[in-house]
C-alpha cells in the first residue's frame, strides 16, 4: 500500500495536530523530500516529536523510513506521467498491441489516483444524503452527462426517485420542485461549465443540498458544494479530452453504487433481484 493510500485510510484516527501535518504533506509534495522534521513542524506549527509520532502511526520507523517510501511513490507517479494516449496510436503505422497496452495501463493508473483521493468520511455522507433524499436530480454536460445518466440508471435500480434531464430547460423547471430534503448531484469535471453553475446557484439559494464530482482543484461549482467528491485533474492533452475524467467519475459512481448496496443488501436484492428476474424473460 503507498504512502498517500495509507495516509487517506487513517485520516479519520487522526489528531488535529496529525491532521495539519498531513494536510501539509498532501499540498507539499514536491517539498517534502527536501525538508526535515523540524521544518515540517514549524510549517504545521507543531512539535518534532508530533512529525516523527505521525510517522510511525502511518507503520515506518521514524520520519526517514517515510521520506524513502514517498520518494518512491513519487517515482512511480512520474513514470505514470510517461505513459501517454494519442490518436496517432491508430495510424496505419501504429501497432494495435500498443494501443491496447496503454489503454490499460492508463485506466489502472486513473483508477488508482482517483482511489488515492477519496475521503471515506465524506463517501459515507453522500451514500446517507442519497438514502435520506426525497428527490434526487443529476446534472451533467458533455461526456459528464453521459456519467450522470450512469448514476440516474444506478439509483433507479434500487428504488430510489433520481431524476435525469439533459434539456437546460427542462433542468431550469425543476429545480423549482426540489425541496431542503432534496438532493442536486452534479458532476462537472472542470467546475466552470456556465449552465450548470448556474443550475447549482439556484438550488444554493433554495436550500437544496449539493453534492459535486470535479476535478480536484478549486473551481467555482465545487465552492457552492455542501459535499465535494474529488476526481482527477484533466491532463494538459487535447487527444485525450475525457478518458481520464470519464474513469475517475465511473469510479466514483461506482464506490457511490455498491456502497448504497453494502449499507441495505435486502434493498438491494429486492429491487435488483426483481429487476433481473423480469429482464431475464426477455433474453433468448
Amino acid at each position: 500500500m503507498s504512502i498517500i493510500f495509507r495516509m487517506n485510510s487513517l485520516k479519520d484516527k487522526f489528531t488535529s495536530k496529525e491532521k495539519d501535518i498531513y494536510k501539509f504533506i498532501i499540498e507539499n509534495t514536491d517539498k517534502i523530500m527536501y525538508m526535515n522534521t523540524y521544518e515540517i513542524a514549524e510549517e504545521c506549527n507543531t512539535s518534532q516529536a508530533s512529525v516523527v509520532r505521525f510517522a510511525k502511526k502511518l507503520g515506518y520507523s521514524g520520519f526517514p523510513e517515510l521520506k524513502v517510501d514517498f520518494s518512491k511513490e513519487l517515482g512511480r507517479r512520474e513514470a505514470k506521467e510517461k505513459v501517454t494516449f494519442t490518436y496517432e496510436n491508430f495510424s496505419e503505422n501504429g501497432e494495435i498491441h500498443d494501443v491496447i497496452k496503454n489503454v490499460i495501463r492508463i485506466n489502472t493508473n486513473i483508477i488508482e489516483d482517483t482511489y488515492s483521493m477519496i475521503d471515506i468520511a465524506t463517501i459515507q455522507e453522500t451514500v446517507l444524503s442519497l438514502k435520506k433524499a426525497r428527490k434526487i436530480m443529476i446534472i451533467g454536460a458533455g461526456y459528464s452527462g453521459v456519467v450522470a445518466k450512469d448514476l440516474h440508471y444506478k439509483l433507479l435500480e434500487l428504488g430510489m426517485n433520481s431524476i435525469c434531464e439533459k434539456d437546460y430547460h427542462t433542468q431550469l423547471t425543476i429545480i423549482p420542485t426540489l425541496e431542503e430534503n432534496d438532493v442536486l448531484f452534479v458532476i462537472s469535471q472542470s467546475g466552470k461549465t456556465l449552465e450548470i453553475y448556474h443550475l447549482v446557484e439556484l438550488a444554493k439559494k433554495r436550500k437544496i443540498k449539493i453534492i459535486s464530482v470535479t476535478q480536484k482543484s478549486d473551481n467555482p461549482i465545487k465552492k457552492l458544494a455542501d459535499i465535494q467528491l474529488n476526481t482527477v485533474i484533466e491532463k494538459n492533452n487535447f487527444r485525450s479530452t475525457s478518458l481520464y475524467s470519464r474513469i475517475s467519475q465511473l469510479t466514483i459512481i461506482d464506490v457511490i453504487y455498491v456502497s448504497l448496496i453494502a449499507g441495505d443488501k435486502k434493498l438491494a436484492e429486492r429491487y435488483i433481484g426483481d429487476a433481473i428476474e423480469i429482464v431475464s424473460k426477455f433474453k433468448l
